[in-house]
């Protein structure tokens, strides 16, 4: 057989599969061979070069491995094409793999100075070449760990993108099986590039629709817009989804500066729907056409970059993890994953004595119960044998409770006036009438919310009532808005 630097990892393995193990003993950055997904996805478009520079060895130094792998367990002849022997074009790798990192430090740093932008794009193509997205979120890491503002990256990733864009379109987006996290929102991304189609169809070429013609298009560029808005849930999967999971695997940084850009377009969505209500003819059509750059440049971004470093640097059980979530968070568009793909049920966290099991975490008992002695209002358990059971002792106190309260038959804690009522609700809960009462009054010059809640197992077995009041007389009094960054 011809062994050659372009040869793909996935037909090697899958001709001779003596060469998982073999290639996961060789180097450690192989190991993800031995994953089925990882030599299905990853692999099939792997050739035996990007490999070599993943694993940080000249990719001749990996085919003479593997030609003597196979010699040795089949016999069979084979041949190599050495790569300095090849007609190289600009996707070759020119330097070894740290020279490779500082000059792509030294490139991206100089554009970040201000130098000419082609003359960037000129230096990458003669010294490096090509570039991996995972490369691309090393080299973003680097920059945050040695000292460059997330902030800064953000406001440059778009020309980060475009220097590398020809070395990135030429790699393909491995194939992944429906069902997968990476397929759906493959699929949510074919939704967001049809309407964005049609938006700009529907715009026109020009920056200022005529005027005699904007009440035509206002109409179909409002619903155009409030469709594509959708897109923010496919956002939301991945800040609460796929960054943690980078995050587990030390890369942080592209999650953080992706995110920001998340937000900015979140806040194009909100100023392009507000001026589309106002019939603002040239400067809705402005800001809509800045915002359909934005989200298809996102895409661009997914499915160059981010995805594909997903594929190679996430497990399957975190794969199995994310898929998991997705189903909380939910979809864009109404998508929702189907095929063949099925998570893993991930590996159970081990129970320890000393913390409290719950839903969606461990805490220790003592962070429990500060927890609910901090929450900015009063809570009361009662039991499904109507006796109080807990009550939160913390200073939000409204109605005043002592300990001697615990075991104490709930009708015998309110004046005998209402007691029928308190009965009358309890008994609506444990029939399964009714999982809520609500309740709300002035006391003393505060306004009081009060509500009874019926808590129940995933059986649907009452399990008895929660107690939750507030003195709400501040959050009734806040208008306009004051966000996150006002903090003080």
């Amino acid at each position: 057989m011809l062994l050659t630097k372009d040869t793909s990892i996935y037909t090697l393995t899958k001709d001779y599969p003596f060469l998982i193990d073999s290639l996961a003993t060789h180097n450690k950055s192989f190991e993800k061979l031995k994953n089925p997904l990882m030599r299905q996805t990853v692999g099939r478009v792997a050739s035996v070069e990007k490999a070599a520079g993943m694993g940080n060895e000249s990719a001749l130094s990996l085919l003479l491995f593997i030609a003597g792998e196979i010699m040795i367990n089949t016999g069979e002849a084979v041949e190599i094409a050495p790569p300095a022997s090849m007609n190289t074009q600009s996707g070759d790798r020119k330097l070894p793999q740290k020279e490779r990192m500082a000059a792509l430090k030294e490139i991206i740093k100089d554009l970040h100075d201000g130098v000419e932008f082609s003359k960037l794009q000129d230096k990458f193509n003669q010294t490096v070449g090509d570039i991996s997205p995972q490369e691309i979120a090393a080299l973003e890491q680097t920059l945050v760990n040695e000292g460059l503002p997330e902030a800064e990256i953000k406001r440059m990733c778009h020309l980060h993108a475009a220097l590398f864009q020809n070395a990135l379109e030429e790699q393909q987006m491995p194939p992944v099986s429906p069902g997968h996290p990476v397929h759906t929102y493959l699929k949510e991304n074919s939704q967001v590039k049809k309407l964005v189609a049609e938006i700009r169809e529907v715009l026109g070429t020009s920056k200022e629709p005529a005027e005699s013609e904007w009440p035509f298009m206002i109409g179909r560029l409002s619903f155009l817009t409030q469709e594509l808005a959708g897109i923010q849930t496919h956002y939301v999967r991945k800040e609460n989804q796929l960054f943690p999971l980078l995050e587990k695997h030390d890369l942080s940084a592209p999650g953080k500066v992706m995110w920001e850009v998340h937000d900015d377009i979140r806040n194009k969505f909100r100023r392009t729907q507000e001026l589309l209500a106002e019939k603002s003819r040239v400067d809705g059509a402005a800001a809509l056409h800045d915002l359909v750059d934005e989200v298809d440049e996102m895409v661009r971004k997914e499915e160059n970059i981010l995805l594909p470093m997903c594929l190679q640097l996430l497990t399957e059980e975190d794969w199995s993890r994310c898929r998991l979530g997705d189903d909380e968070i939910g979809y864009s568009f109404g998508i929702m994953p189907e095929g063949e793909w099925t998570p893993v049920k991930p590996a159970e966290t081990t129970s320890r004595p000393d913390l409290v099991d719950l839903s969606t975490g461990q805490l220790p008992q003592e962070i429990v119960d500060a927890i609910l002695c901090n929450l900015p209002v009063d809570v009361s358990f009662v039991g499904p044998d109507d006796r109080v059971a807990y009550y939160s002792d913390s200073v939000h106190r409204i109605f005043p409770r002592s300990a001697a309260v615990i075991g104490r038959e709930v009708k015998n804690c309110h004046p005998s006036k209402s007691v029928h009522m308190v009965t009358e609700i309890l008994e609506a809960f444990k029939r399964g009438e009714r999982d809520k009462a609500e309740f709300w009054l002035e006391l003393g010059g505060k306004f009081i919310h009060i509500q009874y809640l019926a808590l129940k197992n995933k059986q649907g077995t009452y399990l008895g009532c929660l107690e939750v009041g507030q003195d709400a007389t501040h959050l009734r009094s806040l208008t306009g808005q004051k966000r996150l960054l006002e903090w003080e």
